[in-house]
């Protein structure tokens, strides 16, 4: 190698070995920050609470609505059919039970008792027969006495003088959180799936009674079988209880029935007030998944699912 080319080789060298040192000390932009996508709003004019995964399950009362289907004495003699029912109750610290059609009375407390038979101390309260026609049914609420407190007298919703808006008169219970300072006034009802329409136009009219009647109370929840959805409501159209004085629970995406129809009869509709003590979970109970039933062995239980929403114990300012 001559002397020009290997001064020449030296110095390329040097000039390579200058430019990576320029290119390592050019600093590096941080990685753009990607947005936290949020909570995005329910068709409710109320935001929905996003659920809190920190809070324990003893700081939350669960409270919930269960068509039973034509629950009487022949759904009570089967012994399969009870134990799931027995489950399913266990599950709630207060439930609202529609379509009792028992003349005799004995299907109730035979189911309560199959509740308690594990050593659990739930009572209920139940309503007269109820219904224009001879085909009567009951409305009841099945509680947890170690969680919940029952308040006042339960009553129907007394339809002023020269009216009959209800096919079945509302349900009317008050409970309150033993362990906490949440409590409530529940309003369970059965539609008629021929007038639910009218009926649920109706309620707003309900709520406002019993608001009158309680109160000190600012927390009420309408809950039951609203048959709100599909041929009998359209749950897109504008209701009494359709306004920013509430809030929907049970959106009208999800599924209440157990059989091939994709419907929202069941609903949770709590006040504006009671948002604050809603945790954002709410939905069905898939007893059928939780407990490995076949489709005849679901439907022997019932054709809904029971629906459900959680509240805070502690959150409650009224």
């Amino acid at each position: 190698m001559n002397n020009a080319l290997g001064v020449g080789l030296v110095i390329a060298i040097i000039a390579i070995t200058l430019f990576t040192g320029c290119i390592d000390e050019v600093p590096i932009p941080p990685p753009t920050p990607v947005a936290t996508p949020t909570h995005s709003p329910t068709p409710s004019p109320i935001q929905s609470p996003v659920p809190d995964a920190n809070q324990s399950e003893e700081e939350k009362l669960r409270i919930g609505a269960f068509n039973i289907q034509v629950f009487g004495t022949t759904k009570a003699s089967k012994p399969e059919v009870m134990e799931v029912l027995g489950n399913i109750i266990r599950t709630y610290d207060v439930v609202a039970i529609q379509e009792i059609r028992d003349k005799s009375q004995t299907a109730l407390p035979t189911l309560v008792d199959t509740v308690n038979s594990d050593g659990l101390q739930y009572d209920y309260v139940v309503s007269e027969r109820l219904g224009r026609t001879t085909s009567k049914e009951q409305y009841a609420y099945i509680y947890n006495t170690e969680t919940v407190e029952l308040m006042d007298t339960p009553h129907t919703y007394p339809e002023p003088e020269g009216t009959d808006p209800f096919h079945r008169e509302p349900y009317i219970a008050s409970f309150q959180a033993l362990n906490g300072n949440f409590d409530v006034t529940l309003i369970t009802i059965h539609t008629d799936p021929d007038e639910a329409t009218e009926e649920i136009n109706a309620l707003g009219t309900v709520v406002e009674y019993t608001q009158s009647m309680y109160s000190d109370e600012q927390d009420f929840i309408v809950l039951g079988d609203l048959n709100a959805d599909c041929s009998y409501f359209d749950e897109d159209s504008t209701s009494t209880l359709s306004s920013s004085d509430y809030y929907w629970c049970i959106g009208n995406s999800v599924d209440t029935t157990t059989k091939t129809t994709d419907c929202t009869y069941d609903r949770i509709i709590i006040t504006a007030s009671a948002v604050s003590d809603f945790t954002g979970d709410a939905g069905i109970f898939r007893f059928d998944v939780k407990y490995g039933l076949t489709g005849d062995e679901t439907t022997a239980v019932s054709d809904h699912y029971p629906v459900y929403a959680e509240f805070w114990i502690d959150r409650d300012t009224d």
